[in-house]
Formats: structure tokens, sequence, C-alpha cells
């Protein structure tokens, strides 16, 4: 169900699903989580619905609001995960935290997405510059880079 890919920051949500279904070796974040809600739910989020500030805003309905205690109990397959980064690729920690930006939208467009599996040491899907690509993630793993501020379900 899952295509793996090397990380580009710039490579994002496609525009329709022929290019989403379509040979490419590329993505970010944001195209791990277009693919992965298409591949579970056979829903096509199109980039606006993907990237942030509106997706965050506007796509899905809270399971976790911002400022709510963070349970990963109370996800399912395919909640989308927004999170704070927390460590650099060398595990050094970097602040990322609401109050270095300039506003909130670009509190927003800086979070991480990441989705839940529920699938044991696997439980985080996504794309990340830390290991260079796509990849699935223990809690552990996924807690010692990032921290999650909110989930959303499709």
């Amino acid at each position: 169900m899952t295509k793996e890919f090397a990380y580009n920051f710039n490579e994002g949500p496609f525009g329709t699903q022929e290019e989403l279904l379509g040979d490419w070796k590329e993505g970010n974040c944001r195209r791990a989580l277009q693919l992965y809600i298409f591949k579970k739910k056979k829903i096509f989020l199109k980039p606006e619905q993907v990237l942030c500030p509106g997706a965050y805003n506007e796509t899905g309905s809270f399971v976790i609001n911002k400022g709510q205690k963070f349970s990963f109990e109370s996800l399912a397959d395919g909640d989308i995960i927004y999170a704070e980064k927390i460590r650099d690729r060398q595990g050094e920690k970097v602040d990322k935290s609401e109050r270095i930006f300039s506003s909130l939208d670009e509190y927003i467009i800086s979070l991480h997405t990441a989705l839940y599996t529920g699938e044991k040491n696997r439980e985080v899907r996504h794309a990340t510059s830390i290991e260079n690509g796509s990849c699935f993630w223990s809690l552990e793993q996924f807690l010692y880079f990032y921290k999650p501020i909110a989930a959303k379900r499709i």
C-alpha cells in the first residue's frame, strides 16, 4: 500500500490523482500524507487540503487539538499528526516552537505531518529529511525527533 521515495522538501502534493499514481521518486511529508490518505481511504486531497495552514485549519476534524494532552491511544489508522521538530538529524535539540515564529500561520506551516498507522513498532508513516525518505517509525523514534501537538481525522 505504501511507496518508498527519497525526501525532497520541494516535492509536495500533486494537483491530480493521475500524477499521484504516476511514476515519481521524490516527495516530502505532505506528499506522503496525500498518498497514504488516497491509498487508505480512497480520498484524493487537493494541494490546498494538504498544505498548511489550510490543511491544519480546514481539512478533517480534530481528534486532538493544540493545547490538549496528546494521546496516541485516541488515534486511528490514517489520522494525521501535526508535530514540532525538536531534534535535527544529528540528534541535537532545535527550537521550532510557536514562540519563535512571527505569526500563528508561520508556525502551522512549519509543522511536520505524519500519519498514524497503529502497527506495532511501525506506528508512524512519514517522509523526513532525517531518514532522507519515506519511512515507518516506532513511536519511540518519532517522539525523539518530534513533539506532536495535534491530530486530525479525514
